[in-house]
């Protein structure tokens, strides 16, 4: 009896080492499954801790956005829609900076690799692209990761103000455009 019990343990530990290769392969197939970055990020802080679950999760969320990246870069079609995508949600003159686009990832609704195309049309290497990634998806990670351990204390009205807060940050920080309409440029007395 007393062996059974040890062995049922070592099986438990066993699982312990291949549990974070698993978490990191469900990042990779995520788009395809159709699981959403915030569960994902929240079950990596229930099932490994803030910051085992965050280290997890910026892994495997890199990888992942690695894959869109050489995605993007090789099947025209894809690239397209996803244009096409952009430019319905965020409109065809609209170019997010990088702290919008982190903002924008904490946002539950907001699609994770809309913001990565986003990204994609800013940077100019892979290498950038990453490093820009890594930028973007640093506080998703840590924020939902704790809200994994912090879950059962979290009230409907906090998560409604920190949405509206996440908004109105995004509006502070959105890229500032001049438009000058052609009949100003253009007006008679200009000259």
């Amino acid at each position: 009896m007393h062996l059974d019990w040890l062995t049922e343990i070592k099986v438990i530990e066993g699982y312990l080492y291949i549990a974070p290769f698993i978490f990191i392969l469900i990042h990779l197939l995520r788009p395809l499954i159709f699981i959403p970055v915030l569960l994902l990020c929240i079950s990596g802080g229930i099932l490994f801790g803030v910051l085992a679950g965050t280290i997890y999760s910026v892994i495997g969320l890199m990888l992942s956005s690695a894959v869109f990246y050489v995605l993007m870069r090789s099947v025209p079609k894809l690239y397209d829609k996803c244009r096409s995508l952009e430019q319905k949600w965020l409109g065809q003159t609209t170019e997010l900076t990088i702290w919008q686009i982190c903002l924008l990832r904490l946002l539950p609704f907001m699609h994770f690799h809309l913001l990565s195309f986003c990204i994609l049309e800013i940077s100019e290497s892979f290498s950038a692209y990453m490093r820009t990634t890594f930028v973007t998806i640093t506080p998703l990670t840590v924020v939902y990761t704790t809200f994994g351990q912090t879950l059962q204390n979290l009230s409907a009205i906090y998560m409604i103000l920190f949405c509206v807060a996440i908004l109105i940050l995004t509006y502070i920080f959105r890229r500032r455009q001049t438009i000058i309409k052609w009949q100003t440029f253009f007006s008679p007395t200009s000259h």
